[in-house]
């Protein structure tokens, strides 16, 4: 089964509404000494906070409950959902003491050997954008260009995002053609399990996803690609 499957079920759902896990995690992080992460992700901290940024979001740590919180328009909202909750504790709890970009992308269905989809059955992430946008490569351009993407030179439209500094996700989307259907990969460095668990990658995954359909004018107009 696909690790996409377990962050598309967890989409939308509050990260308080699992009670254990969310207890499980702040009190992993309760009473933190941040040097450690600080120095090997160079992050900002002062004397009650972590600070992180995820998809040019501003998290915090809180380093004495574990608890996190996110920058809104309103201030610092600790209502924040499961995938981007787990994203955020998984990085600071797996990065290794030296973790290493590679530079080599690989497909993020095939991670240190680890094949996590079965390719006889629709991942529950890609396959459904993938339909979404089917003749509407412009408008995904553009919901790119909004996200902060940087354009690679890769499939139709192609392009590289940060999720976190250290972690880079790359989307490459071929259109649909009269003997293909419109395909989506992800791409990510062959490393990056040095800073994530491989399961926790499809929480990013749906988050890049998500985050691009909000900015898309096929959400605004209600529009939607073939079925």
């Amino acid at each position: 089964m696909s690790v996409n499957y377990h962050a598309c079920q967890s989409r939308g759902v509050l990260f308080s509404e699992y009670e254990k896990v969310c207890a499980q995690w702040r009190e992993t992080f309760a009473g933190l000494d941040p040097e450690r992460l600080a120095k090997i992700l160079h992050l900002k901290r002062d004397t009650e906070y972590l600070y992180i940024e995820y998809f040019q979001t501003l998290y915090r740590l809180g380093l004495g409950d574990g608890s996190l919180e996110k920058k809104g328009e309103d201030g610092w909202d600790s209502e924040l959902y499961f995938n981007e909750s787990m994203a955020v504790y998984h990085l600071l709890y797996y990065t290794k003491d030296l973790p290493v970009v590679s530079g080599k992308w690989v497909s993020s269905h095939s991670i240190d050997g680890v094949v996590s989809r079965n390719p006889n059955v629709p991942d529950p992430l890609l396959d459904p954008f993938a339909r979404r946008y089917t003749g509407h490569t412009g408008e995904l351009e553009e919901a790119c260009r909004k996200l902060g993407g940087e354009k690679i030179a890769q499939g139709d439209v192609g392009y590289e995002f940060e999720a976190f500094p250290c972690l880079h996700l790359r989307l490459v989307f071929w259109d649909a053609d009269e003997d293909f259907p419109a395909q989506v990969q992800i791409l990510v460095d062959q490393n990056v399990t040095d800073f994530l668990h491989y399961e926790t990658v499809g929480c990013v995954i749906s988050d890049l996803l998500e985050k691009l359909d909000a900015r898309c004018a096929l959400a605004e107009t209600g529009a939607d690609g073939a079925e």
